[in-house]
């Protein structure tokens, strides 16, 4: 008692803990709110730098892109420039001689001599005529694309470039196309000197080479080699000089552009003070910065830049990073602070051809996350990369063969236009793979099924609404007739714009869905597949037309317009055909009437362009598992890769507001807080103390005081709880006395149980038996009864139920089988039928009676039993050491009348042996439950009587009781009340 005080003084009382429960339940409403204030703040301002943001970037996008565009082709006119004067040379070799006489006015007048009888000779004139190989692009095609490139180079105001600012930027240009074909150029000697070298050896490896050849072939080796090691030298001269010359030629154009690139940026709304952007190439050379355009936006980062964690990270663009990496690893914004200031940078890759680029990560990211999805197609296309590079080798050496005759053009070629058809056939194969091994063929159908349902829907009301408007219209027209519903004009006039308003809802909501039709643009599922179908398709394009336009505005159009997809696609077809026919090297094929040849100027000759399709189709799309991040979806990725922008965001102020905005909420945070704690604590002081009042007199019936009585307390909770608490005391009286009068009850019940087991027959049997009422008074009931004559009479049975009215029946029957047996009646089934009779008369239908009675004759050692529904008994014979279940049965007593309960029961007879064991129990025993609301079972039950037959009743009854009670957590020898879920009874009976 001294420790509760003491505990009660020490621990915080209701006062103390409803003041913190108050205080920490509105901090965190007040702390979620702010976090959840907090990140609304901080996304509002990602999405207000993301809007600004979008539309410089995309432009800048496609400066860098322009600025890539033109200065390939600049250099592109100029290589074109040298390429054609060695092409003629190089194809002059397929140029034919022919034979043709003499003509012009010599050639006429001599042929008119020999008409006439003359002795004139007429010449032969052997003339070089082109053949299909020796057609490359023209000087007049160069300059067409030339003036097309110029035209580009525009001022600010709109004007031309100026003549000697071409000049200049031109002469860059021819520097760094002849560094890059000396370069190319050393490289193909180097191959060439290989090969001749491989063929020096071979003859030198000759047992009987002439001395003087093998004199010569040595010296020409030596001199190949020198040759050789020349031509490695002068790569990376000329690599370098290439390198340079872009570089300085991407600043030429970048210097003439910068007052339309500034003019352009600021119309699009980028705010130089906060948000600068910076492109480099691909090898961390910057293109483009427009703190260079703006001067608010040259201190914008200017710390930032030499930091030296951006430097790093910066570093991890280029190199030998691969370009999946970097995007995977640079997704996610990075944040610095330097010098006080808040910066955020977003790395942007820039990709050449952005179209190809798209449908290379969009099938990397389609094949990581599906990789099963799109096993089987994989697996198709390498088998058909496979055949095609067969039919490409075969292609190639056939063109060869064509090229070295110089006589027919390819299309006239037998072989090659077989060869063709097989490569179409190859291409039309794949397709078809694609079609039917594509995973999202039901997606398709059933978001196609979708748009249909809507549309139909959609029109239906539409046409629904329609029809109700005019029955509207009409009956404001014609007036109802006499007797039927009358709708004044102002409530017709309502309902009608009611549902024209509907109407035009319906329509607005058609149009919408109608503009959808043939959208991709949201549809990942149609980018993944069109990625698979078109990639090849787009990069051959690439390689093939350098585009008028630039950016990735062209592959939304294309994913957003049916009709650009078909035209798109038409012209693929077109291209692959040019390619395939063989018909001529630099004119490209007549569209259908509508399309146009707007994919750029073609750069390309046919020859070239083939060379690069068969690579494209031989090439599997993903190589082998075992070669990981490998394929053309990977090389194209690499390859298109320009470069990257690096956006610098100055989030200062937004953050400062954002930090500002925080502690002032802390503040008022703090002061709620510190005001509901003081109301929160007076409010439990006011209610605390009508609680002591209660506490104090509930302590006095702990103490054992009933006669307290709780004061009225209003008529809130408390109030309740007073009136409760009376009633409590009220019931806690009646409870006792009760009680005390269910102990009295049990004593006289155990009175009514024998009080010592039979004696007189301890020479023939042994007996054991026990008893516990689950509420300290039961129905269960055990008896024996000597009669005389050796015989001894066993009793034991269960009422329905449980309490003292079960009790009461149980004290009743008892009487009423000692009387019958007093009388004399022997007869098993006459006693039962007529205890039965008493039964079903004089109690309740829900009240019955399992019931089992025997005779035992100590004369014979015969033990004659009946049963009326009660468990069946389980018997120990000693003679083989097994338990045995005995038969039993019947309709308990009390529970229907005699002519049926007679036809249940049966009297039964079974004669002991020494050491037999005959024992009976009521359900309550097998029904008894642990805490975790397990069985003790009848199983449990059989297996204990066997592990224990060899001893003496009395002992196994104990060993049992033992038994339930470790299963039952339960003392049952305890007298009152227990939470067993039933009466247990249980004898025994054991021959000696």
């Amino acid at each position: 008692m001294i420790k509760n005080k003491i505990l009660r003084a020490v621990l915080p009382g209701i006062r103390a803990k409803l003041s913190f429960f108050t205080a920490a339940l509105v901090i965190s409403i007040l702390g979620f709110t702010s976090i959840i204030h907090y990140s609304q703040q901080t996304k509002a301002l990602e999405e207000k730098l993301e809007s600004e943001l979008k539309a410089p970037l995309e432009y800048v996008n496609s400066v860098v892109l322009d600025l890539e565009n033109l200065s390939r082709s600049m250099i592109l006119i100029e290589e074109f420039k040298v390429r054609v004067k060695e092409k003629k040379k190089q194809l002059s070799k397929f140029k034919r001689t022919v034979v043709q006489k003499e003509g012009g006015l010599f050639g006429a007048l001599k042929a008119f001599g020999q008409s006439i009888g003359l002795n004139v000779k007429r010449g032969n004139v052997y003339k070089s005529v082109d053949t299909y190989f020796t057609r490359y692009l023209s000087e007049k095609e160069i300059q067409e694309f030339e003036s097309k490139v110029r035209n580009e180079l525009r001022k600010e105001n709109g004007a031309p470039i100026d003549a000697p600012v071409y000049e200049r930027i031109r002469a860059i240009a021819e520097r760094t196309a002849l560094a890059r074909i000396s370069a190319e150029t050393s490289k193909t000697r180097i191959e060439e000197i290989t090969e001749e070298v491989k063929f020096l050896d071979t003859e030198l490896a000759k047992a009987d080479l002439d001395p003087k050849k093998k004199k010569t072939y040595l010296s020409d080796k030596d001199k190949l080699e020198k040759e050789r090691k020349l031509a490695e030298k002068a790569i990376p001269d000329g690599e370098k000089k290439a390198a340079s010359g872009e570089t300085a030629l991407t600043k030429a154009l970048q210097n003439f552009f910068r007052g339309s690139f500034k003019d352009r940026i600021s119309s699009l709304g980028l705010l130089p003070d906060k948000i600068r952007i910076l492109a480099y190439d691909r090898v961390g050379k910057e293109t483009l910065d427009t703190g260079l355009l703006f001067s608010q936006s040259s201190e914008t980062g200017k710390k930032l830049l030499v930091q030296s964690d951006f430097t790093e990270s910066r570093k991890g663009l280029f190199g030998d990073t691969d370009v999946l990496e970097v995007i995977q690893n640079k997704s996610e914004p990075e944040s610095y602070e330097v010098g006080g200031r808040q910066y955020e940078v977003v790395y942007r890759p820039v990709f050449r051809n952005p179209s190809t680029a798209e449908r290379s990560r969009s099938m990397a990211e389609e094949i990581a996350e599906n990789p099963k999805d799109w096993a089987k197609y994989l697996e198709e296309d390498r088998k058909i990369s496979t055949e095609i590079a067969e039919i490409s080798q075969r292609l190639k050496a056939r063109m060869s063969e064509l090229r070295k005759d110089g006589k027919a053009k390819p299309s006239s070629d037998k072989e090659f236009k077989n060869l063709a058809l097989a490569y179409r056939q190859m291409l039309k194969k794949r397709d078809t793979k694609l079609e039917q091994l594509q995973p999202y063929g039901s997606v398709f159908e059933k978001n196609e099924k979708k748009w249909d349902d809507d549309h139909k829907s959609l029109k239906d009301k539409i046409a629904s609404t329609s029809k109700e408007i005019l029955e509207w219209e009409k009956l404001l027209k014609f007036p109802p007739k006499e007797g039927e519903n009358k709708v004044s004009p102002e409530e017709i006039q309502e309902k009608i714009r009611v549902l024209e308003s509907q109407e035009e809802e319906y329509k607005d909501s058609l149009i919408r869905l109608e503009s959808t039709k043939g959208d991709w643009g949201n549809s990942y599922e149609r980018k993944a597949e069109d990625a698979f179908f078109g990639l090849r398709e787009a990069a051959l394009e690439d390689f093939t037309f350098i585009p008028f336009k630039t950016g990735p505005a062209g592959i939304r159009r294309y994913y957003k317009d049916e009709n650009e997809r078909k035209s798109v696609k038409i012209k693929w077809k077109l291209l692959r055909e040019w390619i395939l026919s063989g018909n001529s090297e630099t004119e490209l094929p007549k569209t259908p009437r509508g399309i146009a040849w707007d994919s750029g100027i073609l750069v390309r000759s046919r020859s070239e362009a083939e060379e690069v399709m068969w690579a494209l189709d031989s090439t599997p799309l993903v190589a082998p598992g075992e070669e990981e991040g490998k394929g053309l979806v990977y090389d194209l990725l690499r390859k298109d890769l320009l470069g990257y922008n690096i956006i610098l965001i100055d989030r200062t102020e937004g953050v400062r507001q954002m930090k500002s905005n925080r502690e002032e909420m802390i503040r008022y945070t703090g002061i709620i807080g510190t005001i509901a704690i003081l109301l929160a604590y007076g409010l439990a002081w006011f209610v605390v103390r009508r609680i002591r009042i209660i506490s104090k007199n509930a302590e006095s019936i702990g103490d054992g005081n009933l006669n307290v009585e709780f004061p009225p307390a209003g008529y809130d909770e408390i109030g309740i709880l007073s009136e409760s608490l009376n009633d409590m005391v009220h019931g806690l009286k009646e409870r006792e006395e009760m009680k005390g009068e269910l102990l009295a009850a049990e004593e006289i019940q155990k009175r009514l149980l024998p009080e010592k087991l039979p004696s007189s027959l301890n020479d023939y049997v042994e007996f054991g038996a026990f008893y516990k009422a689950m509420t300290g008074v039961g129905g269960d009931y055990y008896d024996f009864i000597e009669l005389g004559g050796g015989k001894i009479a066993i009793c034991i049975g269960d009422v329905s139920n449980h309490g003292v009215g079960p009790a009461i029946v149980m004290a009743l029957f008892r009487a009423q089988i000692q009387a019958i047996l007093r009388k004399g009646e022997r007869d098993l089934k006459k006693i039962l039928l007529e205890a039965n009779a008493y039964q079903y008369q004089d109690t309740p239908d829900h009240i019955f009676i399992t019931f089992f009675l025997a005779i035992f004759d100590s004369n014979t050692s015969r033990l004659e039993y009946i049963s009326a529904g009660h468990v069946k008994p389980l018997f120990f014979d000693a003679s083989d050491g097994k338990i045995k279940e005995l038969p039993a049965g019947g309709l308990p007593i009390g529970m229907d009348e005699n002519s049926f309960f007679e036809t249940t029961i049966e009297r039964r007879v079974l004669t002991l042996d020494s050491g037999d064991i005959f024992f009976e129990y009521t359900d309550g025993l097998d029904e008894a439950r642990s805490p975790n609301s397990e069985m003790y079972t009848r199983e449990r039950l059989a297996k204990l009587l066997h592990a224990n037959g060899e001893k003496r009743p009395e002992e196994l009854i104990k060993t049992i009781v033992t038994d339930v009670e470790s299963h039952t957590q339960q003392d049952l020898s305890a007298t009152g009340f227990s939470n067993l879920s039933d009466d247990i009874a249980m004898i025994a009976i054991r021959k000696r």
